[in-house]
This record gives C-alpha cells, sequence and structure tokens, in this order.
C-alpha cells in the first residue's frame, strides 16, 4: 500500500475519532439568544436613528449605513463562532457568497458529526464545489415549474432577452413595481420575457404571488426554497438579485436590486 495514502488514511481516521459526535445543545442555544439580541438592538438603535436625525436625511442615511454595517458584521462573526451549531451553520450557509471558500470549508471540517452529513452542510459543499453564475457566463436553465404546475420550458425564449429577478417583487416598493411595469409596457413582448423566481415549497404559494403582482410576468420555482440548485448556482441570497441574459443567452448584467435604467442599457435600447 503506498505510504503516503496510509498516512492521509490514518490521519482521517482519527479525525474522525476525535470529532464530537453530537452538537452542543447549550452552544446552540447561546447563539439563538446572541442572535436575537443582535437583532433586537438592531432595531432600537434604527429607531432612536430615525428619531435623532427625523430633519436630518442625510444624517440619518449616514448613520443608518454605519448601523447596517456594524449590524452585518456582528452577523458574520456570530454565524462563524457558532458554525457548528445547526442555526449558525444555517446562517453560515444564508452569508456563503459574503465567506470564503476556504472558510467555509475549515467550517465543515470541524462539524460534530450529526452535522457533517446535513442537507445545510450538503448544500455548503455544493455552493464551495459550484462556480456561480456572474456576468459574462453563459446562462444555465434550472428544472422549474410555472405557477400552473407546467415545467418552464426556457428554449421558448431563447430569441428574446430574459430579465431574471430572484425574488423581492415585495421589497422592490411601490415605485420599483411601477418602474419594472413600465419596463414591460415598453418593450414588446417578444423582445423581452420578465421572469420571476420566488424560493417557495408549495404551488399555491407560487399562485399567490402571481396573484398578489401581475400574471404578466412568468412566476417560477424549484418548490425547495432552503437548499435549493437555482440558489446555489445562481449565487443569490438577497432579494431581489437580477440577471439580464441577452439573445445569445450570455448573462450581460447580475445585481442585487433592481434598476430598470440598468436594464435598458443591457438589452440595447
Amino acid at each position: 500500500m503506498n505510504k503516503t495514502f496510509l498516512f492521509f488514511t490514518l490521519c482521517s481516521l482519527v479525525f474522525v475519532q476525535c470529532a464530537p459526535k453530537f452538537h452542543s445543545v447549550k452552544r446552540e442555544q447561546e447563539y439563538i439568544k446572541a442572535d436575537s439580541i443582535l437583532w433586537a438592538e438592531y432595531e432600537i438603535e434604527g429607531e432612536r436613528l430615525a428619531e435623532l436625525y427625523a430633519e436630518k436625511e442625510d444624517s440619518l442615511y449616514i448613520k443608518a449605513v454605519e448601523l447596517e454595517t456594524y449590524a452585518e458584521r456582528k452577523n458574520k462573526e456570530l454565524a462563524l463562532e457558532y458554525s457548528a451549531t445547526p442555526s449558525g451553520l444555517r446562517r453560515c450557509f444564508m452569508l456563503r457568497l459574503d465567506i470564503e471558500k476556504d472558510t467555509l470549508k475549515d467550517i465543515l471540517s470541524n462539524l460534530p458529526r450529526d452535522l457533517r452529513r446535513s442537507q445545510c452542510a450538503e448544500a455548503i459543499k455544493e455552493h464551495i464545489a459550484t462556480h456561480q453564475i456572474e456576468a459574462g457566463m453563459k446562462f444555465v436553465p434550472i428544472d422549474v415549474v410555472d405557477a400552473d404546475g407546467n415545467k418552464f420550458v426556457w428554449d421558448e425564449h431563447s430569441n428574446k432577452n430574459i430579465l431574471l429577478i430572484y425574488g423581492g417583487l415585495g421589497c422592490m416598493g411601490r415605485s420599483g413595481r411601477r418602474e419594472l411595469a413600465a419596463l414591460r409596457e415598453e418593450y414588446a413582448k417578444d423582445n423581452l420575457a420578465i421572469v420571476v423566481y420566488y424560493p417557495v415549497s408549495t404551488l399555491d404559494e407560487l399562485k399567490e404571488f402571481r396573484n398578489q403582482y401581475s400574471d404578466d410576468y412568468m412566476f417560477i420555482s424549484e418548490l425547495m426554497p432552503d437548499y435549493s440548485p437555482f440558489k446555489i448556482k445562481y449565487g443569490v441570497q438577497s432579494t431581489p438579485t437580477c440577471f439580464v441574459i441577452d439573445k445569445s443567452g450570455t448573462v450581460v448584467l447580475k445585481t442585487v436590486g433592481f434598476n430598470a435604467e440598468q436594464v435598458k442599457i443591457c438589452i440595447g435600447k
């Protein structure tokens, strides 16, 4: 037997023996408490700033950005500190786009054995192994269904520009939704397809979104919200995340948030 192979095999066996079998329930409870405190303090401070700078919009914006930056940093720090707990590991998945893949590998290698085979751990492994879609890459179709339960056929739109939106129509606000509707009106339907992906579990939920917003858009989903191939392959978490795919099938824009002018530039208006 190759000596190098034998050495690494023995090291792996030692690691498995040394790794704890179960996660610490106490640590899980500590994380849940720390996370709750973080976001409660965030809300209280946000309300205090809104009152303090009620008549100073520029100052309020600056302070709000500072508070958001602080909360995001603490959120990531807590997730990394408690990554060996179920809730901490789930938060690491949610923050995976802001965590180096080498760091995620270290997290996986130090997991208790009961978490190492969890669905969340497997999703993080898949994220690490996947080259996420970015602008300049070719579009990769994902198997999804539409709001009527039919398989969505991407090829039917191959001769169009596609605006693919990952959720977040509610986050756009009324002004954003008006801009999206105006974009739809401005372009003939044979030139632009607006496809909205929602990370929902059931077809009824997907139908509700279509009914709430507009049946003029195509609503699609994998009906598996947490660790879906779409979320992993397309590197999405924040809503809305927008992709513009041109008629050649190339992703020409990927951006968090919706900006109608950016979309127009990308599709050549």
